[in-house]
């Protein structure tokens, strides 16, 4: 083996480790991405139950309240 290639050879590993350094700090922001959107996912669907319970109490009480006057 050259020095040329001893050389190449301990920058690509050089450049290895530092591309490991940032492949976990890209997985640990997928992860905390991830994290936030099933929140967010979870938070759409109770105001969407929400939402449809304070529909059928308003329209109940529309309704009642056009047949008891």
């Amino acid at each position: 083996m050259t020095p040329e290639e001893r050389d190449r050879l301990a920058k690509a590993e050089q450049a290895i480790v530092d591309m490991r350094d940032d492949i976990k700090a890209i997985r640990e922001d997928c992860q905390q991405l991830t994290k936030a959107l099933h929140m967010g996912r979870g938070g759409f669907f109770v105001m969407l139950r929400l939402g449809a319970l304070l529909a059928a109490v308003g329209g109940g009480s529309a309704w009642l309240y056009d047949h008891l006057r």
